[in-house]
C-alpha cells in the first residue's frame, strides 16, 4: 500500500512542514511506502536535505521518499497576480502529479497524532475533495454562491482530493478561470476556490482539530458563525481527546513555535520538533493589536460582547470584499 502526502511552501513555513512530515512517518509506520510531494516554492537546498534526513530516519519501516515538484512550473498557466503568497494556491496544481490518483494534502502548521489508513481506502463517492468543517465567516459561504446548509470544509489539517477526478473533469482550468475572474483574490484564496467548484464531503473532526474546537460549545459555534448543520458535542470531544491531525490555526492561543504558546496540545508539536533537524528553535512572535484585543474581549466579557465583536469582523470583511473589482457580480 503506498500514501502519497503533499505539502506546498516556501522557506517560511518549511521547518513546520518538516516537523509534520516527521510525525506523518512516526505514526504510520506499518504503510508500506510513502510519498511526500513538496510543491516547492524556493525551497533551500539546506532544507531539502533536512527534509531527506528525516526520511532516511524512517527507511527501516518501508519506501519513504521526500519528492519535490516545482510551483511555478507546475502554476505557469495563471497568470494573474495576486496579494497571497503564490504557496497558498499550489494544491491547486496537484493534478499535474499524473502518477497519484489519491493524495492526502496538508498545511504546513500541523502535525498528524495518529493513523491515515483509513483515508487511503474509503469510498469517496461523488467526492473529489473531502475535509473537516470549518467555522468560517458566512460571508464567505455566500460569496462562493452556497446557502446556508451548505458545510463548507477547511482546507488546512488534512484533505483527501481524488486527482483523477479533477484531471478527468479539467479542474486546474476551472480553478485558474475562477481565480482570474476575481483578479487573483478569490473569498479565501484556495479554501474559497475548492469550496465553490467542488464537490466536497465532510471528514471527521478528528482530521482537522483547529482552536474554535477549543474555545466554543458547538451551540456557541453555530451562534457565532451561524452554521444550521455542523459536528455534534460528542463528536468534537472525541476528535479533542484522540485527535489524528491537529492544526495550529494561531487564534487565541498563538502556535506552539511560538514562546508563551498556551495550545492545550501544543506538546505534540513540540516532541516531534525535539526529532527533527529544527530541534529547539522556538520564535518570539507576539500577537497583533487586533488579536491581543480580540483575546481579552473573549477572557474578560460576557460571550455575547465576544459575538457582538465577531459580527462587527463579519461586516468588515463583507464591506471589503464588496469593494474588489473581483466581486461575484461580475
Amino acid at each position: 500500500m503506498r500514501m502519497n502526502c503533499a505539502f506546498s511552501c516556501d522557506d517560511a513555513y518549511i521547518q513546520h512542514a518538516g516537523v509534520c512530515t516527521y510525525s506523518i512517518f512516526y505514526n504510520n509506520r506499518d504503510i508500506e511506502e510513502i510519498y511526500i510531494y513538496f510543491i516547492d516554492n524556493n525551497i533551500s537546498q539546506i532544507y531539502k536535505d533536512m527534509l531527506n534526513e528525516i526520511a532516511q530516519k524512517f527507511e527501516i519501516d518501508g519506501e519513504r521518499k521526500i519528492i519535490f515538484v516545482d510551483l511555478f512550473e507546475i502554476s505557469k498557466n495563471l497568470k494573474t497576480k495576486t496579494d497571497f503568497n503564490r504557496s497558498t494556491y499550489g494544491k491547486l496544481f496537484l493534478g499535474r502529479i499524473s502518477e497519484v490518483d489519491r493524495m492526502l494534502c496538508f498545511d504546513c502548521d500541523t502535525v498528524c497524532t495518529g493513523s491515515l489508513k483509513q483515508l487511503l481506502t474509503f469510498d469517496m463517492k461523488d467526492a473529489s475533495v473531502w475535509g473537516v468543517q470549518d467555522t468560517v465567516n458566512p460571508y464567505f459561504v455566500r460569496a462562493i454562491g452556497k446557502d446556508k446548509t451548505y458545510r463548507y470544509i477547511n482546507c488546512g489539517g488534512v484533505i483527501v482530493i481524488n486527482l483523477e477526478s479533477w484531471r478527468k473533469s479539467g479542474m486546474e482550468n476551472k480553478f485558474i478561470e475562477y481565480i482570474t475572474k476575481w483578479n487573483g483574490n478569490p473569498p479565501f484564496v484556495d479554501q474559497g476556490t475548492i469550496n465553490k467548484l467542488c464537490k466536497t464531503e465532510v471528514l471527521s473532526p478528528a482530521y482537522n482539530v483547529i482552536n474554535p474546537m477549543f474555545m466554543y460549545s458547538v451551540k456557541q459555534i453555530k451562534s457565532l458563525f451561524r452554521i444550521r448543520t455542523y459536528y455534534t458535542q460528542d463528536e468534537i470531544n472525541t476528535a479533542k481527546a484522540a485527535p489524528i491531525v491537529i492544526h495550529y490555526t494561531g487564534e487565541l492561543y498563538n502556535r506552539p513555535w511560538c514562546n508563551g504558546c498556551t495550545h492545550p496540545l501544543k506538546q505534540y508539536y513540540l516532541d516531534y520538533l525535539e526529532n527533527t533537524p529544527w530541534a529547539g528553535v522556538i520564535v518570539d512572535k507576539p500577537f497583533s493589536k487586533n488579536c491581543k484585543i480580540q483575546n481579552w474581549i473573549y477572557y474578560n466579557c460576557p460571550f455575547f460582547v465576544y459575538w457582538l465583536m465577531i459580527r462587527f469582523i463579519e461586516l468588515r470583511h463583507y464591506f471589503v470584499k464588496r469593494s474588489m473589482k473581483g466581486d461575484t457580480k461580475k
